[in-house]
């Protein structure tokens, strides 16, 4: 389904707004069209490609993706130290349908048995002449290699000696640094049931959403990151097979995963093997199975307003903060069964969810005015509090098929649907201006197969189908009557939303993988594809337009031509990889090529008319976008420098590639119709204040008490960009970034192991975006004196320049705009560099530490691009087709709301964060004999960055410009502190759990008491960057709450 099938007449499709036509398209309710015809066959010659390389692997390598689980590996010798070959090595676990996994040692003497799911097992040695010797206890984890050795005696084979020993707790042979979420961990430490929540425990890995406190965040597009690594750069597999949509940047699956079915997750964070293209943080999630006794599991939890304290204090009123984040309601509930269906043959697996959180909003309350047209203040009623609102449901089910002894299938069929019901309120975004965004339906069916062909040989292929679909409403009570204002003066967005979309999107993921392995080496090959579209219907309900207000008064406003109806084919993204894993004595060597394609494209597609571009009736033919090839090497080196297993001393580096999707920039900003000018924006100034702009809003010019448009081309047919072929084809020109760590891995004693590591990261090919209808001569440069403020750098009063404002003669001109590579203009700069050191402790059975320290700096430097381009230092979140001047986010990328539309001081080109340093542990005990659980969390973690957002005036920039800014404009956002020098409180953040586990006959229940912020920390997480209203807190740590839980497994 890569083309063009549009989501209308998709088997899974819902009601809603599209309904679908014989001809395979899809109209939006309003009547205006957009044909989404299939394209003609063009990848002819590309699938033939693949399907010659898919033979060539097969054929050729005889063999990986291993589906990323852990290895038993190891030498085998006689008593004097001789290697031995031949001996038939077995590892045995109730783990595996099929009992045993066997391999035999080549002629150094070393075996290795691959793709093991996680579990305790037992390894036995066994060779004529020799005693058969049996090793138990091995527990392997993740992508894990347990190194377990064998010292075989002379004597009959049937004599077996049994040795219970320390299982390992370094790897001597993998270079990758990953945590493993485990069932103990799962379900004795205090966290959010989810995966992200769990994975933000550690040290080096950090997510794109707000504190999570007890599972009070609960977003299914959150995305983790690492060692200056990039949300979007994250990557989700289920049993190796990847399960990223196709929806957005495709870093999420957009499913909350059942935790009930979940046995073991997998978080690499460094080094990432050839199977994936990006070094962000890997996710991979073994499921349940079953097993051959029936077993089951029931976990609910649930916290309330008034379970919770309170952490307002006359110090936090005292800076403006009228109430607290709270609780008002958060709840759980995951059941999970599985069992036989027939002994070592059919396993089965399945689990519900049901999760919400409920949340009152910090300083922010219901509008008394809300959808009152004649009302343009927004008065807050301080006995309604505002709050958030969001809920999952949905169940999975999982089959697995033990079909004879060379051949296992796997299937997965799991569907959820979900809330946000209101989403993006905030201490600066009112009930009224809110937007819910439904997940109605997330669909997703998984067929995997693993062959073991022979001890040495393993086959593996899977499939995955994806369907889902989100969409943005205005809030419940909103009238559609209402247009947006945004205040300047404090930021607050109010009396109605103004952006609203229904996006369907499908993928369906291809793997095919095998493993070749003859003891000193492990050679992999495998090739994946995947393909889809993303549909998407942009509107604005019934209002076009959206006021910009300083201090009550209005100054501009933005126009908008929708509606549109497009969508983004990914006719491929292609992988080919290879690499091996040599083991020589000591020291194991890695290295591997990857190769990658990715191939979009749009299907015809057509822009009707809108309330402000009455004339536009534009159809455009189907067009080819991206080709991108790229090669990858994948390089590590680990040396076991005592020969114990004990020590690792370990260097790698890696080349790795931004993840790309349907909804990714480059794969749908060059829609024809998405470079369409469709907002822009003019000055207002409302002079006889009736909040009606007299004049005419279609024509460009300046007319009544309207300036003119900033860029002239709304609404017509000119594109607003044009994107350069040699950015978007070709070789090495898709983002990416190169990784190398280095580091040493130390068994302390039985069970405990540290771990320090140095990582550095450089991203390239960087994209700009150049208006080429006019050029740095074309703006006047100036500069300002900030207010003197206590609160401001030094007290304030200096001087930011390096500020820019159009000629009077240039502004106006139609854009000319051009998005091509940065490294034509000069050169661009991101770089991250630091240190983690880790501890790993499991001293015995129901005791566990784990935990660190992650610190690192960011540089980045755009001086030499900003000098000839000075439009990018506006921070504009926006296709480059609707920037007045063609800006791109460059300044910061983890910041981008935080700094959008407001101008960076060319001063300010080049940043450098001090190190920013994570602290986190986690840990539990189980008191033997009184059955009581102990477990808690420790966060140690930055404030957030803050940023001053002034407004300058004409009153301030006249006297240094000369004269007042173009077009009639009333004032100038400028950023007046430099980004990465100011900082909030720390925040330090403890979580206990306290348990009393019941046993009766074959049951276990668990009774927990989760305290959440046991210190009642008060925290500032956020705060208002606008300058009148400059640190005023928007938001705060939630204070101490309970949460009761109860697991029942049988």
């Amino acid at each position: 389904m890569s083309c063009g099938r549009p989501y209308s007449s998709h088997p899974y499709r819902s009601s809603g707004a599209l309904t679908a036509s014989s001809s395979c398209r899809y109209r939006l309710a309003t009547g205006t069209r957009a044909v989404l015809r299939s394209q003609p066959d063009q990848g002819v010659t590309m699938r033939r490609f693949v399907t010659i390389c898919m033979l060539l692997i097969a054929a050729c390598f005889i063999p990986v993706a291993a589906s990323a689980q852990g290895s038993i590996a190891g030498v085998v010798t006689d008593t004097s130290g001789a290697v031995l070959p031949g001996v038939t090595v077995e590892a045995a676990s109730p783990a595996l349908i099929e009992k045993v996994r066997s391999a035999v040692t080549d002629g150094t003497g070393q075996y290795q048995i691959v793709n093991l799911p996680p579990g305790s097992y037992t390894v036995t040695f066994m060779l004529a002449g020799f005693n058969t010797l049996k090793r138990e206890g091995i527990e392997v984890t993740g992508n894990f290699t347990a190194t377990v050795n064998g010292n075989l005696p002379v004597g009959a084979l049937e004599e077996t000696l049994t040795v219970t020993g320390e299982a390992p707790t370094v790897d001597v042979q993998n270079t990758s640094r990953q945590r493993i979420v485990d069932r103990d961990i799962i379900e004795n430490i205090p966290a959010g049931r989810n995966i992200w929540a769990l994975g933000a425990l550690n040290p080096g890995i950090t997510t794109n959403v707000p504190q999570d406190v007890g599972g009070a965040v609960i977003n299914a597009t959150t995305g983790m990151s690492s060692h200056g690594g990039r949300s979007n750069d994250g990557w989700t597999s289920m049993d190796g097979i990847t399960m990223n949509a196709m929806a957005s940047t495709g870093f999420t699956t957009r499913l909350i995963y059942s935790m009930a079915s979940v046995q073991e997750v997998t978080l690499d964070y460094s080094a990432n093997t050839a199977d994936v293209p990006t070094g962000g943080v890997r996710i991979n999630i073994v499921p349940r199975e079953g097993g051959n006794a029936f077993n089951g599991t029931m976990f609910g939890s649930i916290a309330t307003h008034g379970m919770q304290a309170n952490n307002l204090t006359d110090d936090l009123r005292g800076q403006g903060l009228r109430t607290p984040d709270a609780v008002r309601k958060l709840w759980d509930l995951n059941p999970g069964f599985g069992g036989p269906i027939r002994p070592n043959k059919v396993w089965f697996y399945v689990s519900a969810l049901y999760s919400g959180s409920q949340l009152d909003v910090a300083d922010m309350f219901f509008n008394k005015n809300a959808n009152n047209p004649d009302a343009w203040a927004f008065d807050p009623d301080l006995n309604r509090p505002a709050f958030k609102d969001t809920h999952y449901y949905g169940g999975d089910a999982r089959l697995t098929w033990q079909v004879n002894q060379r051949n296992k299938i796997g299937i997965l069929a799991a569907d959820q649907a979900g809330c946000t019901c209101v989403g993006v309120v905030s201490a600066t975004v009112a009930p009224e201006a809110d937007i819910r965004e439904r997940y109605p339906i997330q669909r997703r069916q998984v067929l995997d197969w693993t062959s073991p062909l022979t001890s040495r040989l393993l086959l593996e292929a899977g499939v995955a189908n994806h369907f889902g679909r989100s969409i943005r409403l205005r809030a419940l009570d909103s009238s559609p009557a209402m247009i947006t204002v945004n205040e300047q003066s404090s930021g607050l967005r109010s009396r109605g939303a103004d952006n609203f979309r229904d996006g369907p999107n499908h993928a369906i993921h291809l793997r095919f993988g095998a493993s070749y392995i003859t003891g000193a080496h492990a050679y992999k090959a495998g090739i994946t594809h995947s393909n889809g579209f993303e549909g998407r219907v942009t509107n604005d309900g019934d209002q076009p337009l959206t006021y910009r207000f300083n201090n009550g008064i209005p100054n501009l406003i933005t126009e908008r031509a929708l509606p549109l109806t497009g969508q983004v084919n990914v006719d491929h993204n292609l992988s080919i990889y290879g690499q091996d894993k040599w083991t020589v004595r000591h020291l194991t060597a890695s290295y591997g090529l990857r190769y990658d394609y990715f191939a979009s494209s749009f299907p015809e597609q057509h822009a009707g008319p809108a309330v402000l571009a009455p004339a536009r009736d534009i159809t455009f033919p189907a067009q080819s976008n991206t080709a991108w090839h790229d090669l990858s090497p994948r390089l590590g080196l680990s040396i076991d420098p005592t020969g114990k297993g004990k020590m690792a001393l370990k260097v790698s580096l890696n080349r790795y590639l931004q993840n790309e999707a349907a909804g990714s920039p480059l794969a749908a900003e060059p829609s024809p119709l998405n470079t369409l000018v469709t907002s822009t924006t003019r000055s207002w100034s409302d002079a006889n204040r009736n909040f009606i702009p007299d004049c005419n809003l279609i024509s460009a010019l300046a007319n009544g008490e309207c300036g003119a448009m900033a860029n002239p081309a709304f609404g017509s047919a000119r594109p607003g960009a044009i994107y350069d072929p040699d950015l978007l084809r070709g070789w090495d020109k898709r983002l990416s970034n190169w990784e190398f760590s280095a580091g040493v891995q130390r068994e302390l004693f039985a069970r405990t192991s540290l771990d320090a590591a140095y990582f550095r990261r450089t991203y390239q090919n960087f994209s700009v975006t150049d208006n080429r209808a006019v050029s740095a001569s074309d703006f006047d440069q100036f500069s300002i004196t900030v207010p003197v403020d206590p609160r401001l750098p030094g007290g304030g009063g200096y001087t930011v320049s390096g500020l820019y404002d159009l000629k009077p003669s240039s502004f106006g001109r139609p854009a000319d705009n051009l998005v091509t590579r940065s490294r034509n203009y000069g050169k661009q700069v991101e770089r991250w560099q630091g240190v983690d050191v880790n501890l790993n402790m499991r001293p015995r059975a129901g005791m566990m530490l784990q935990g660190g320290l992650s610190t690192g700096s960011t540089l980045i430097d755009l001086c030499e691009v900003a000098a000839k381009v000075p439009e990018m230092l506006l921070g504009v979140v926006t296709a480059a087709s609707n920037a007045t001047t063609p800006q791109v986010l460059a300044v910061s990328t983890n910041n981008a709301a935080a700094i959008q539309n407001q101008w960076t001081p060319a001063q300010y080109c080049r940043q450098h964060s001090p190190f920013l340093t994570n602290v986190k542990f986690a840990g539990s005990y189980t008191i033997p004999r009184a059955d009581v659980l102990v477990s808690g969390t420790f966060r140690s973690v930055p404030g957030p960055e803050i940023y001053a957002n002034y407004t300058a005036t004409n009153a301030v920039i006249q006297p240094a410009l000369g004269r007042v800014l173009s077009g009639g404009v009333a004032n100038l956002p400028v950023t007046i502190v430099e980004p990465g020098t100011v900082y909030g409180e720390r925040l330090n953040q403890v979580d206990m759990r306290f348990g009393k586990i019941l046993h009766l006959g074959r049951t276990k229940t668990v009774v927990n008491l989760d305290v959440y912020n046991l210190f009642n920390a008060n925290t500032v997480l956020t705060v208002n960057y606008a300058y009148a209203t400059w640190q005023r807190p928007t938001s705060i740590l939630l204070a101490r709450f309970a949460k009761i839980g109860v697991q029942f497994d049988f």
